[in-house]
C-alpha cells in the first residue's frame, strides 16, 4: 500500500512488489569449466606418464626377463635375476659401499648444513654473499662437478698437485682418486660440496619459523647459547630435520653421476655403488639383471625412507 500511494502522488507507474524469477542464465567462467581443466591437466599427465610411469612399468617388466637391452628377443625367467642380485659378491660389495657412502655423507651433510645455517642466519651483506656461494654448487650438475673434481684431484696436473709444491703442503701430493683408501672420501667430499648448501637452506627455512620471543625469553631466564640451542632451537627444527634426513638418505643411496665421472666405481670397486653397478650390468648386455638390481634398490630405499619418516615424525610430536 505504501508503494502504491507514493507512486500515485508522483504520478509514477505503480511498482510490482512481487519478485520475478531471473530467467537469465549465469555463464560460468571459462577457467572453471571441466574442459578447460582437462586441457591443462592432460598434457602434464601425458608427460609424467611417459617420463616416470612408463619407465617404472618397463623396468618392472624386464626384471623378470633375460633381455640384453639390444635384441628384440627375450625370455621370461621368473625370479632368477633377483636370486643373482642377492648371491653376486660384487653386488654385496656395492651394497656395502652404498651404505657407507649414504651413512657418512648423511651425517656430515646434516652436521655441516646445520652449522652453516646457525652461523649464517640473519641479515647482512656478508652473510647473504656467503649463503649464495655455498648454494651455487646446487645449480651445477653432478657430471660437471665430477669433471671439476678430476681437474682438482689429478695426481699429475691437478690443482692439489700444483699446491703440493708449496712449503709444508707436500701431503697434498696424493692419488686421491686412485688410492682405494682415499677414493671414497674424495667422492663424499665432492658430494658434500654440491649438496650441503641444500641442507643449509632447509635449516635456514626452519630457523626463520622460530619465534624470536622464545629465544629472548630463554636468554632472560639465563640460558646460554648451548642451552638455547638444545632446549629451544633444536626441538623446533624437528620438521626441517625430518626433511633433511630423508632427503640426504635417499640421495646417498641413489648416487651415481659424480661417482661415475670421478672413479667409474674404481679403484678395484672401492667406490662402486648399487646404481653404478646396475648401470654397468645394463651396458654389458644384462639389462634384465640390471632392472632387477634397480628394483630391489628402489624397494630398499622406500623401506628405509618409511622407517626414517615414521621415527622422525614421532620425534616431531614429542618436540
Amino acid at each position: 500500500m505504501t508503494l502504491e500511494l507514493d507512486a500515485r502522488r508522483r504520478n509514477d507507474p505503480v511498482p510490482d512488489p512481487t519478485p520475478r524469477p531471473d530467467n537469465t542464465r549465469r555463464r560460468r567462467p571459462v577457467l572453471h569449466s571441466n574442459r578447460t581443466r582437462l586441457l591443462f591437466v592432460v598434457p602434464a599427465l601425458i608427460l609424467f606418464s611417459s617420463v616416470v610411469v612408463a619407465p617404472i612399468v618397463a623396468n618392472l617388466f624386464y626384471a623378470f626377463t633375460d633381455w640384453n637391452g639390444f635384441s628384440p628377443a627375450f625370455n621370461f625367467i621368473g625370479l632368477e635375476n633377483f636370486g643373482r642380485v642377492f648371491t653376486d659378491p660384487e653386488n654385496r660389495q656395492a651394497a656395502l659401499n652404498t651404505l657407507l657412502f649414504a651413512t657418512v655423507n648423511s651425517v656430515l651433510q646434516l652436521g655441516l648444513g646445520l652449522a652453516l645455517a646457525l652461523s649464517l642466519f640473519g641479515s647482512g651483506k656478508l652473510r647473504a654473499t656467503l649463503r649464495l656461494m655455498i648454494v651455487l654448487p646446487i645449480a651445477i650438475s653432478g657430471v660437471v662437478l665430477g669433471f671439476i673434481g678430476t681437474i682438482i684431484f689429478d695426481p699429475r696436473t691437478g690443482l692439489l698437485a700444483a699446491w703440493s709444491h708449496l712449503p709444508g703442503m707436500n701431503w697434498l701430493a696424493q692419488n686421491w682418486l686412485g688410492d682405494p683408501s682415499l677414493a671414497m672420501g674424495t667422492v663424499i667430499f665432492m658430494n658434500l660440496w654440491q649438496w650441503t648448501g641444500f641442507t643449509m637452506l632447509i635449516f635456514l627455512a626452519g630457523l626463520s619459523t622460530i619465534p624470536g620471543e622464545l629465544i629472548e625469553s630463554a636468554t632472560i631466564d639465563g640460558a646460554g647459547p648451548w642451552r638455547r640451542f638444545a632446549h629451544v632451537t633444536w626441538p623446533l627444527l624437528a620438521p626441517s630435520t625430518t626433511i633433511n634426513v630423508v632427503m640426504t638418505a635417499i640421495g646417498g643411496f641413489k648416487v651415481f653421476d659424480i661417482v661415475y665421472v670421478l672413479t667409474k666405481g674404481g679403484p678395484g670397486g672401492a667406490t662402486e655403488t648399487i646404481v653404478s653397478r646396475a648401470a654397468m650390468q645394463g651396458s654389458f648386455g644384462q639389462f634384465g639383471y640390471s632392472a632387477a638390481t634397480n628394483l630391489m634398490l628402489t624397494l630398499g630405499v622406500l623401506l628405509i625412507s618409511v622407517l626414517l619418516l615414521a621415527a622422525l615424525r614421532r620425534r616431531e610430536l614429542r618436540a
